[in-house]
């Protein structure tokens, strides 16, 4: 978990979870309740890394058009030195 606030929240359950006897519904109680916090915590942080992957995609389809006209000329321009040498 990280230092964010639902991974902070599910440690301070843990760690008031571990002061109850085993299979105690107090301690039951409190590890279901972190178990959500850091379920939380996961859906936050792939959110972020979709925003990020959502990110890079608009750049490489930015990038496609200029990609393909370098292409273009650097083909046309192997064509050319290839007719200078005949």
């Amino acid at each position: 978990m990280t230092d964010s606030a639902p991974g902070r929240q599910a440690r301070e359950l843990l760690a008031k979870a571990s002061q109850h006897p085993v299979a105690s519904p107090q301690r039951n109680a409190l590890v279901a309740e972190a178990a959500v916090w850091a379920q939380l915590e996961h859906a936050a942080a792939m959110n972020g890394q979709a925003a990020a992957v959502a990110e890079i995609e608009s750049a490489l389809t930015s990038l496609t058009d200029p990609v393909q006209k370098l292409g273009s000329e650097v083909g046309d321009l192997a064509e050319r030195i290839k007719l200078s040498r005949r």
